[in-house]
């Protein structure tokens, strides 16, 4: 017989890994509107980076990678629930912590205001959306199955899906290096295979500029936004991202890059293997769970220890905060949902959240996540959110 603590974090758990039945659900949001530490605690529990501090580092084993990127290509095909895993280690974590910590944690402010409901006002869901262009300028909707067709008529190296594009690796005598280009709009997410069987999976508003066939010594591909690659090994021929003034080295590893024009830095994340960093005359070399952060104000290159599923959780489903400031949520989510965000007072800005939540949620759903903290409120007016 479980504990009432075992109980709420076995369904907590489940929860997380969309296992949890309609009965389940309702127990577990009653629990959750029972207090407002509750709530709090319930999102504390979503993060992944408090979980793994309270039980272990799990370190996946090459055969254990290799599933988790075939996972990722299905549910990118047919939107998939997450990956189970044994979830009784985390749940005694869970449980521990439940019957020892109540604090409601979010901004460190004893007064709260009572929750109000969000509006209810669902934006299309994100899914995958690309437009490829070709050498020759055209622009491709890949959303469109009869251009997608007519494309793979016309030319034999690409394979499409609904939400993928594979290049064939087709000998040729031309060693002449063509260029493509895949942007994915605000909204938008795609699967990529390259022709050297390099996967790329690309985020919303992101670029990737790469050859249809690699030739010469090196392959080449330039990015802006943010995209998750896994690089097929090829010691003699080495993998670059060049992503603005920062310029990725590989052999073959799994790793994310984030290089956004408006945003302060350029991230590289290692889950695997390892990287090595080149910016402004400056390198480092990474192993995995580090990150290199190269600020573009000040040309600087700093390493850290990271939790990667903060930065990476994205790829496999999720969106994953750990006290992390609002407006950094809301900028992602701008991103994620193609909506514009708008504040009723600045302070709003830097109140913290953590959040542990699927991609594919409707943005109604999200949004009273957070608004049950009693912090903030929302409205959706058209296709801009409020925060007031």
């Amino acid at each position: 017989m479980l504990s009432r603590e075992e109980h709420i974090a076995r369904l907590i758990f489940l929860h997380i890994q969309g296992m949890t039945d309609d009965a389940q659900e309702r127990e577990l949001s009653e629990w959750r509107a029972g207090s407002l530490s509750h709530e709090a605690l319930f999102q504390r529990m979503l993060s992944n980076e408090h979980v793994e501090k309270s039980i272990f580092r799990f370190v996946k084993t090459e055969e254990e990678e290799e599933k988790g990127w075939q996972m990722l290509q299905q549910k990118v095909e047919n939107r998939r629930p997450d990956r189970k895993v044994k979830w009784f280690a985390y749940a005694a974590a869970i449980a521990l912590l439940i019957s020892t910590w109540g604090i409601f944690y979010y901004s460190g402010k004893e007064n709260r205001r009572e929750m109000l409901p969000v509006v209810k006002n669902d934006l299309q869901l994100p899914g995958s959306r690309a437009i490829l262009i070709l050498p020759d300028g055209r622009k491709v909707n890949l959303e469109d199955e009869m251009l997608r067709s007519d494309l793979a008529k016309n030319d034999s190296l690409l394979l499409f899906s609904a939400s993928s594009l594979r290049y064939r690796d087709i000998d040729s005598p031309d060693t002449t290096e063509v260029f493509h280009t895949l942007e994915i709009p605000r909204g938008g997410e795609y699967l990529l295979t390259l022709s050297d069987s390099t996967i790329i999976y690309l985020n919303s508003e992101s670029t990737l500029s790469f050859p249809v066939k690699f030739q010469g010594n090196e392959r080449r591909v330039h990015l802006t936004g943010e995209a998750y690659f896994k690089v097929r090994k090829n010691a003699e021929r080495p993998f670059v991202v060049m992503a603005g003034d920062v310029k990725v080295l590989v052999t073959g590893t799994t790793f994310g890059v984030r290089a956004y024009k408006d945003e302060s830095d350029i991230q590289t994340t290692l889950a695997s293997g390892s990287v090595t960093i080149l910016a402004k005359g400056k390198s480092v070399k990474l192993v995995p769970n580090r990150q290199a952060v190269f600020n573009k104000s000040t040309l600087g290159l700093q390493v850290r220890d990271v939790n990667v599923d903060l930065y990476l959780a994205w790829a496999d489903g999720r969106l994953v905060y750990d006290d992390c400031p609002l407006e950094k949520i809301l900028t992602d989510l701008s991103r994620w949902y193609n909506i514009d965000v708008f504040y009723s007072r600045d302070e709003l800005r830097s109140f913290k959240f953590s959040l542990n939540m699927k991609k594919h949620e409707a943005f109604s759903q999200v949004l009273e996540l957070i608004s049950r903290t009693g912090e903030v409120q929302f409205d959706i007016k058209d296709n801009t959110v409020i925060v007031r």
